[in-house]
């Protein structure tokens, strides 16, 4: 069992900005860190990300706005807390892995979070989401193929691409690449890998999300299924969730599943 993270820094966190020498800032891009005992899920969207009308797959999308989509971030796996740093571990990666581990300062301030570059200098202020407290639960898919955090009344999915990502310098330089020698299929192949943030309580509908079309509808395809003895979630495919870690004092977790609706149904 890994060893769990200061209760105060669980829960969901959503960046206010980032800063770095120089004069840049961003405070637009749409950040979320779902923060369970030891497990975490983040995602990060441009504000501007394409979206198109009535769009179901990678297919309905152009070239320019395949690279766009390519351009968001997201990642999932353990933390790890000192009183000088915080560690994130990525599982799951978004990205090519980079070189440098991700790893920075933190301190609290009430309500926010400040955090501070050890191997890149940059600052980062995240606030604590309302109704993110209470209920903590992760579950994990197969061998590392996917990550389920549940903080409050939020959660993060994410899933693993079928295969691994070939190495390259960022994900926009890989669907670049295939793109230009006329290969859609293998650019939708490297896009493919949902990460998606909500809300339980709104029929665990997905907030913001990699795959564009699967915002506002319901994260479930089919009423999942908990099996509390098992320590298994069962959505309906070949392989169910494993139930990694819960902090559950009000055993909450087996009714919010009953909150589930099912895409293509009216939320």
């Amino acid at each position: 069992m890994s060893a769990k993270v200061p209760p105060e820094v669980t829960g969901v966190w959503r960046r206010e900005e980032i800063t770095a020498p120089g004069g840049y800032r961003d405070d637009t891009t749409r950040v979320f860190w779902v923060q369970a005992d030891s497990w975490y899920g983040d995602v990060r969207l441009k504000i501007d990300i394409p979206r198109r009308a009535g769009a179901t797959s990678f297919a309905d999308f152009s070239d320019a706005e395949l690279i766009e989509l390519a351009k968001a971030q997201g990642f999932a796996g353990l933390l790890t807390v000192t009183p000088a740093m915080c560690a994130w571990r990525r599982d799951l990666d978004y990205q090519p892995p980079g070189p440098i581990p991700d790893e920075g300062t933190w301190r609290i301030e009430g309500d926010i979070l400040i955090e501070g570059g050890i191997h890149a200098d940059y600052e980062e202020i995240w606030r604590l989401e309302p109704q993110s407290h209470g209920l903590r639960a992760a579950f994990g898919l197969g061998d590392g193929q996917g990550l389920l955090v549940i903080a409050g009344d939020h959660f993060l999915m994410m899933r693993a691409r079928k295969t691994p990502l070939p190495e390259g310098e960022s994900l926009p330089a890989l669907v670049g690449a295939a793109l230009a020698a006329g290969r859609r299929n293998e650019a939708f192949a490297l896009l493919d890998m949902p990460i998606s943030y909500g809300r339980i309580g709104q029929g665990w509908r997905v907030v913001h999300s990699t795959l564009p079309w699967l915002e506002g509808r319901p994260l479930w395809t089919r009423p999942p299924l908990f099996d509390e003895a098992a320590g298994h979630l069962l959505d309906g495919g070949s392989t169910p969730w494993t139930l990694l870690e819960r902090h559950d004092p009000g055993q909450e977790l087996p009714g919010l599943f009953a909150l589930a609706t099912v895409a293509g149904s009216s939320l």
